[in-house]
């Protein structure tokens, strides 16, 4: 039997009684969503690129995947999960407005 998780957001008839305290959750929940995706883009993209990517105390530890983390293909599979977080940032901030009126998606 396969596991589901699903995130809820309040729904429109709780949003139509003006209950400030889920509206202002869903805001937050929001905010820090966006704020997540572009850190955490930002770090990917940035992350692979710098010394500490290949001397680090976990490759001391383990130094049988270090030809996988100096792999440039690997490199680049985390920059391109980094873009994605961030487009998915920019998506959210354009779509910031329509998200906190109307009804969730």
């Amino acid at each position: 039997m396969p596991l589901r998780i699903a995130l809820q957001f309040p729904s429109s008839a709780s949003q139509d009684k003006g209950d400030p305290h889920i509206r202002r959750g869903a805001l937050v929940f929001r905010i820090l969503y966006i704020f997540f995706s572009l850190g955490f883009g930002v770090l990917l993209v940035s992350l692979p690129w710098q010394s500490f990517w290949e001397n680090n105390s976990l490759l001391y530890h383990y130094p049988r995947i270090r030809p996988l983390i100096a792999n440039a293909y690997f490199k680049g599979a985390v920059l391109g999960l980094g873009i994605a977080d961030i487009i998915i940032g920019i998506y959210e901030i354009a779509h910031f407005k329509q998200a906190t009126k109307g009804s969730p998606r």
